[in-house]
């Protein structure tokens, strides 16, 4: 992968970004729990979630770039802490899927630390060049910004395989939850420095 190289995400990123992040994230199991599949359109869906965060939330936003192409994303974004403890104000309705993010948000939102932090996520490599090293090269990146702070890091997952990955970059589980049946795991990495 010598012709890999880090750089920020510009504007006229967002839309690859997003359909980049769709497709690596496409199969993870609170994804198609909340979108209740992993077809086209529902792909389609989840671009557009990510696109409205980066266009609404961009925080720092890292791209891995195989000559001009876009093969990695992560985002990671300075908070302040929050803690959401109302349930969704709509009337519940399993089928709508405004609702089921709204149910997902709010839980993670209630698990995020109330001190300071670097927030990780999204991040996600294209499924052809998972493997290879893109996502430690951008988990590195990222530690390195954050140490540089000397700051706590935090991030959710619902794939045991990613646990063990970002264990080994200093991450430990703080806490769990069940959102439509997938474990969800909050991590969290404290200062290196």
């Amino acid at each position: 992968m010598d012709s890999l190289k880090l750089s920020f995400m510009e504007k006229n990123d967002i839309q690859e970004s997003a359909r980049v992040l769709s497709v690596a994230m496409l199969n993870n199991p609170l994804h198609v729990a909340v979108f209740q599949g992993n077809d086209e359109n529902v792909r389609i869906e989840i671009e557009k979630m990510f696109c409205n965060l980066l266009i609404e939330l961009p925080g720092i936003v890292f791209l891995a770039k195989e000559k001009q192409n876009i093969i990695g994303v992560m985002r990671m974004k300075s908070c302040e802490g929050s803690k959401a403890t109302d349930d969704p104000k709509d009337s519940k309705d399993e089928n709508d899927i405004n609702w089921r993010k709204s149910v997902w948000q709010t839980e993670w939102a209630r698990h995020e630390p109330l001190i300071q932090h670097w927030h990780l996520g999204p991040i996600g490599v294209l499924p052809s060049h998972q493997g290879l090293g893109v996502g430690s090269m951008l988990m590195e990146r990222f530690c390195e910004e954050v140490d540089a702070c000397s700051a706590t890091a935090y991030l959710e997952t619902d794939l045991d395989e990613n646990v063990r990955f970002y264990n080994k970059f200093g991450f430990e589980i703080i806490s769990k939850s069940i959102i439509f049946h997938v474990e969800n795991r909050y991590m969290e990495r404290v200062s290196q420095t």
